[in-house]
């Protein structure tokens, strides 16, 4: 294998059955990569493990044979680990350069309350000296990462988080019907899904949770809807968000900080209302507002909704994956 032909182990570990987004994302990033002309192998718990709630085509391997069996080259493999991998860095293929895939800078700090390290041992490690690149999924996290935690700015890299597109689209048929992921944030939506409810103005319109559910059948959710609810925060990204707007759907709630390109991309659309965290009024109003304008725009609605959709899967398509990606891969040797 030449340099310039590298191998990629993608550390997605333990095996979770249920949907999260960030492991779909460790699928298409792989995807990516293979597309680019270099190895990619995901390392799981068990080789033959597969989420099951989207397709992908990815290789894989055992971890304890990945761990007993690898031959590194640290000239040519490279070892990709998640924000939550970080006190795991100085462990993993000792002498491997590294990549940390970031989909969520706050998760550096920790998950749901649980710290990984203290916030000075975590800036400390995004300073390892085996981690070569940091590559992030949004705008907020390249700053945060570059301005906050003072990383060069060649060691951080924006990777675009990819869609699939061929999937994520307008049916042309739409209901008066709100949909939300409860995943996050759970309260937070019990209580303004209450309030919403008590609202004379929103009696013709139906509400859809979305609760462990196969991407076809999130996908056709969010077709059929006319209007999306994130409660997602923190966020790296927002992909319910941008899926949500590659649906045509109108959007309403939490950017998360990480989905403010998405909010302001819909908002150019008269289709997003950002709401502050713990806002629930602001839900509601948000709802209002978007009731009201959609009833205005009934005429040239679906037009809109499918311009809206048209420009974001072309922003955050496959393609526009694989081109960050390439580019990224292109700068590693040449990080300081």
């Amino acid at each position: 294998m030449s340099r310039s032909e590298r191998c990629f182990w993608i550390a997605c570990y333990p095996d979770l059955p249920r949907p999260i987004g960030g492991v779909k994302q460790m699928h298409r990033l792989a995807e990516a990569i293979k597309a680019c002309g270099h190895r990619a192998v995901l390392v799981q718990e068990s080789a033959d493990f597969h989420p099951g709630w989207f397709q992908s085509k990815v290789s894989t391997i055992a971890r304890a044979d990945w761990i007993t069996g690898t031959q590194f080259n640290p000239q040519t493999d490279v070892v990709i680990v998640a924000e939550t991998f970080l006190p795991m860095i100085p462990k993993l293929a000792p002498g491997v350069p590294k990549v940390l895939f970031n989909q969520n800078g706050a998760y550096s700090f920790g998950v749901q309350g649980k710290p990984l390290l203290s916030p000075q041992k975590v800036l400390a490690m995004y300073r390892h000296q085996e981690l070569r690149q940091i590559w992030c999924v949004s705008e907020h996290d390249r700053r945060l990462l570059s301005l906050g935690f003072g990383l060069h700015t060649n060691r951080v890299r924006r990777i675009v988080n990819g869609l699939e597109t061929e999937h994520l689209k307008p049916s042309g048929r739409k209901k008066r019907q709100v949909v939300y992921m409860p995943r996050k944030n759970n309260a937070d939506a019990e209580v303004v899904m209450a309030l919403l409810q008590q609202q004379p103005w929103f009696r013709d319109w139906s509400l859809l949770p979305i609760r462990n559910c196969s991407h076809a059948e999130v996908v056709q959710a969010l077709q059929q809807s006319l209007m999306f609810l994130s409660f997602g925060h923190p966020e790296g990204f927002g992909l319910p968000v941008a899926e949500a707007l590659a649906c045509g759907c109108a959007v309403v709630g939490y950017s998360g900080l990480g989905g403010r390109e998405l909010f302001a991309f819909a908002r150019g659309y008269g289709l997003g209302i950002e709401v502050a965290f713990g806002d629930w009024l602001g839900f509601v109003d948000g709802v209002r507002q978007l009731d009201q304008h959609l009833r205005q725009r009934q005429d040239d609605l679906l037009h809109q909704l499918q311009a809206m959709s048209d420009e974001v899967r072309q922003r955050y398509s496959a393609l526009a994956m694989q081109t960050s990606v390439a580019a990224a891969i292109r700068q590693l040797d040449e990080v300081p």
